[in-house]
């Protein structure tokens, strides 16, 4: 295992870990075929919960490649990356025959990911990597018939979440000394004799700079899985005049969506977090990546969802799958910057845009597909010349 100190040398990402990368977002992709259903509530809340149980697996991965570096077993990685693929091939099957397979996967993915840590090494600012207690709703719900089998999935990667915020690595460190002494207090040998060996620890921390190319990277990736959806969808429609503007409208938002979060937004503000002085904790830049990354994919799905509906009526589910995810993207964005540029910077643009896309999700059924997506990519436009306008008068 890599030192746990953080080191001048740059490091960059591996092929491997850019393959790993490839791959879970495919996953992210493989779920858009939830919605293509003609979503539902129901279809969009497994959405959500599918997304995230993809999301801890690649986030448990991650940190494993990042803290151990070179030392990092490729055998693990492409161990966890096929079984990545098995529950993605599971999708179609859900919420079906395919549950089973796709929670047992999940299990043991998360088992092995959480075994490659040595005896005495405390992964101290990802805390799930070595606490499993998330998975237990999930082995339980494989003798348990749906719905409640994704209640359980949903609950066990809310308990997940609670451990990455509520549990404090530095804490755990301490807790994990005090215990191995008193093992070696009670198993070996008083303290003083001349067998007594203190405990060896080894508290791990991520390596920030490489954490946060791996973080970015994913959010291209995903951005470039949007592009592929919208092609694919806008190859099957008859070239018309509406879907010939959807497919540009879409490019475009695409395009506002990348200069937000890689240019201006989430990557950039990680970045200068990494050198301050007092950086926020892993946990939380970690949530802010889930959030953003799956607002981003879930936009890129209403995308290619609203090029099937270029004129006429549009489903109520499409337009609040689009928009809502717009507004969500704002949404974190908003919270996200407000931490360095401060709550009056809500109102530039995050706010506004925010309500912007509720009030087009609303109307989007008497709208129709070429206006809301017209809608949501003025909105975007809108609020990258804001941000730029801003930038420059610095």
């Amino acid at each position: 295992m890599a030192n746990s100190e953080h080191t001048t040398e740059e490091r960059r990402a591996s092929w491997t870990e850019l393959f790993f990368d490839l791959v879970a977002v495919a996953g992210i992709g493989q779920l858009t075929h939830l919605l293509h259903r003609g979503p539902s509530l129901g279809e969009f809340g497994l959405y959500v919960v599918l997304y995230l149980a993809f999301w801890v697996v690649w986030a448990c991965v991650t940190v494993y490649s990042n803290v151990a570096g070179e030392q990092a077993r490729t055998t693990m990685v492409f161990g966890c990356m096929f079984g990545l693929c098995v529950m993605m091939a599971a999708v179609d099957g859900l919420p079906g025959e395919h549950a089973a397979v796709f929670a047992g996967i999940y299990v043991l993915v998360r088992i092995v990911s959480g075994m490659v840590w040595r005896r005495g090494q405390v992964v101290v600012d990802w805390p799930i990597a070595q606490i499993g207690a998330g998975t237990v709703p999930w082995v339980v719900s494989l003798w348990v018939p749906a719905p409640w089998k994704f209640v359980l999935w949903a609950v066990g990667l809310a308990i997940d979440l609670w451990i990455m915020f509520a549990v404090d690595g530095e804490r755990r460190m301490v807790d994990a000394e005090r215990r191995m002494r008193a093992r070696l207090r009670r198993g070996r040998a008083p303290r003083g004799h001349p067998r007594f060996t203190p405990p060896k620890l080894q508290a791990l921390h991520a390596d920030s700079p490489h954490l946060g190319e791996r973080l970015g990277q994913f959010l291209i990736i995903v951005l470039g899985e949007g592009v592929i959806s919208v092609i694919a969808a806008v190859s099957t429609e008859d070239w018309t005049v509406p879907v010939a503007v959807i497919g540009v409208c879409a490019f475009l938002s695409l395009l506002a969506m990348w200069a937000l979060t890689l240019r201006f937004g989430f990557v950039p503000r990680m970045m200068e977090q990494t050198d301050a002085a007092s950086p926020l904790p892993l946990p939380r830049l970690m949530a802010m990546h889930c959030t953003l990354s799956a607002a981003v994919a879930t936009v890129a799905a209403g995308l290619g969802l609203v090029a099937a509906h270029p004129s006429g009526h549009l489903p109520v589910g499409v337009g609040w799958v689009l928009c809502g995810g717009a507004a969500a993207y704002f949404l974190v964005c908003g919270l996200g910057g407000a931490v360095g540029a401060g709550f009056r910077w809500l109102l530039r643009w995050p706010l506004p845009c925010f309500l912007a896309a509720l009030g087009l999700a609303a109307a989007s059924p008497h709208l129709g597909g070429l206006w809301t997506v017209v809608g949501v990519t003025v909105v975007l436009i809108a609020s990258v010349v804001s941000e730029t306008t801003r930038m420059r008068s610095r």
